[in-house]
């Protein structure tokens, strides 16, 4: 049971103090809505760029 507390607390932490997490969860969001998804590093060769979700991650349209 002492695990669920300390797991609840990590869980917390994560969402409140990383502005990173939030901020790429909000981008790949955005992505998504422009008709993307977000892929690891340069999108592939069948689609094209059109953003940035994160600093790792490419916003591609097929």
């Amino acid at each position: 049971m002492k695990i669920l507390y300390l797991l609840f607390a990590l869980v917390f932490l994560v969402l409140q103090g990383a502005p990173e997490f939030s901020q790429a969860w909000r981008s790949s969001r955005r992505c998504r809505r422009a008709g993307g998804f977000c892929f690891s590093g340069p999108c592939p060769s069948n689609s094209k760029l059109i953003g940035l979700c994160s600093r790792k991650y490419s916003c591609c349209q097929l």
